[in-house]
């Protein structure tokens, strides 16, 4: 996947390992989302959605059904048989009357806890369901945030991977990394720890297609685990000074005599303030202001004061003989940082475009905790926006999302190479972001040639133990295991006859897991 900006509009291409069928979506003058799919024998789909749908928050769930039941005919019809035609078509129906009616609601714990488990973890197995239902919602969110409490020693410290630097990474030790933090991701007793851990990989998104070492890519990830939920300006710093960062932003070439404006640039850019807060000479200031920093061959980052630039700068209205650890003081208590990082953990907990007061009191906590990161958290999934219709199946769940959550929630296992390959054709491979802006979200996960992808990963998975037992009992009960809430009577009727239809009770597992699926009400989060 890559993108090409020309002024006017905005071109994202890829192609899928799935019948290699190209997409381009791309955003026209008369502001109009424009998803163009060539399907089968080369047919041209366009799904057109206004700049109002693909932005606003309250839209973002239609705009998936439309793109859904639009793409529905070239993605499954003749390729996965009518029976998945049907179940998509149906329940993209079902939901978008709950969506014009009201009738989506958080009124009860039942419906309470699979939405924060979703949205501050990975979903849950039906054992861990009945844990968190029984604190109930304090309880939960009391040991969501407070996971340090937590033994997570079960899991696995370190993936199986070359603990130095190496001249060239292997594919196999790149899938290794990636199967080993997925597999945290769906063990792990600490879901908010992995969910933030993800939050902080594609905030300071970083690619091991530039580092080019999984060693330095795992302690990156191991950073951003351990300072997750701390205080941000500690953390910034922290990443300022990390081997892969000082790679990836060309830091460890950033000398007195030639300053390099890359790290400069994008820490206010994309990591702190923002655009519109900064002008080209803060960003010649701050590169001046981080030189110094090298990595030596056993791939520790050290600071050397001969290669640092001691000068006077000015840099945001301040002047002084500032180094790193001034720039990242101010930039981490700058009122612009607060609304930023708000807005961003705001809209990846709870929905896109928050209104200024909401916006304002979250940044008001960072603020007035001096940046204390598990503040904000707690104050975005106790606000009363996070509990609301409006937040409510309101995000498309991400490819790590959704693979994540079925292998936890159906207890199985998935191939490691399975995984990584559908993974990085349905666009988010772990530690491979396409730039430093990191990944995409919301609609632009769904198009035709990432939903046969969706649509392909049950066929991957292997030994679903939790769905086998809940079928023990019935077709409902079983899905269950995918969408706690419970789909309608329509689409389970569909899921029912189709499951019926077969002998096999392996492939009626299957048919049932694969169908349910691919339900908006499992793509969405």
């Amino acid at each position: 996947m890559f993108s090409l900006m020309d002024g006017k509009r905005d071109y994202a291409y890829g192609s899928s390992a799935v019948g290699a069928k190209p997409k381009l979506a791309f955003v026209d003058d008369s502001s109009r989302t424009l998803f163009i799919e060539f399907g089968v024998a080369g047919k041209l789909t366009v799904t057109t959605l206004t700049n109002h749908e693909y932005e606003d928050q309250n839209m973002n769930r239609r705009a998936f059904l439309k793109i859904a039941l639009a793409t529905s005919g070239v993605a499954m019809a003749g390729y996965f048989g009518p029976k998945l035609l049907d179940v998509a078509n149906t329940s993209v129906q079902a939901l978008g009357n709950e969506l014009q009616t009201g009738t989506t609601t958080l009124s009860t714990d039942d419906w309470k806890i699979p939405h924060l488990l979703r949205r501050a973890g990975f979903g849950a197995s039906p054992s861990e369901l009945d844990s968190f239902e029984s604190l109930g919602v304090n309880g939960s969110l009391n040991q969501l945030l407070n996971y340090e409490n937590i033994d997570d020693s079960g899991l696995a410290s370190e993936p199986n991977i070359t603990m130095g630097l190496t001249r060239k990474p292997s594919t196999a030790e790149i899938v290794n990394l990636v199967s080993w933090w997925i597999g945290r991701m769906v063990n792990t007793p600490r879901s908010l720890e992995e969910k933030m851990t993800l939050f902080w990989h594609n905030h300071f998104a970083t690619a091991i297609y530039k580092v080019r070492s999984p060693y330095l890519m795992f302690k990156q990830n191991q950073l951003l685990r351990s300072q997750a939920m701390g205080n941000f300006r500690d953390l910034l710093m922290r990443i300022t000074e990390d081997p892969a960062m000082l790679i990836w932003l060309d830091g460890a070439r950033n000398r007195k005599e030639a300053p390099n404006e890359n790290y400069g640039r994008e820490i206010m850019e994309v990591f702190t303030i923002g655009v519109g807060n900064y002008t080209e000479d803060d960003v010649k200031a701050a590169a001046r202001a981080f030189t110094g920093y090298q990595i030596n061959r056993s791939g520790n980052s050290h600071f050397n004061p001969n290669q640092h630039d001691n000068g006077m700068k000015t840099f945001l209205g301040q002047t002084g003989n500032f180094g790193p650890e001034d720039i990242v003081s101010i930039l981490a208590s700058h009122p612009a940082t607060a609304t930023s990082l708000a807005r961003k953990l705001f809209t990846y907990f709870a929905y896109r475009n928050p209104s200024d007061d909401t916006l304002n009191r979250i940044a008001g906590v960072y603020t007035q905790t001096d940046g204390n990161i598990k503040a904000v958290v707690q104050a975005i999934l106790t606000s009363d926006e996070f509990w609301s219709p409006q937040a409510y199946l309101s995000q498309v769940k991400s490819p790590i999302e959704y693979v994540t959550t079925a292998l936890r929630s159906l207890g199985a296992t998935v191939n490691p190479r399975a995984s990584v390959g559908m993974l990085n054709n349905m666009g988010q491979l772990p530690f491979d972001p396409p730039s430093v802006f990191g990944w995409p979200d919301g609609v632009a996960w769904i198009n035709t040639s990432s939903m046969l992808d969706r649509y392909n990963f049950p066929l991957f998975v292997q030994h679903p133990y939790n769905a086998a037992v809940a079928f023990e009992d019935s077709v409902e009960t079983a899905t269950r295991t995918l969408f706690p809430e419970g789909l309608p009577p329509d689409v389970l009727q569909v899921i029912q006859q189709s499951t019926d239809s077969l002998t096999d009770t392996a492939a009626q597992l299957r048919n049932l897991i694969r169908l349910t699926m691919s339900t908006p009400y499992y793509n969405l989060n």
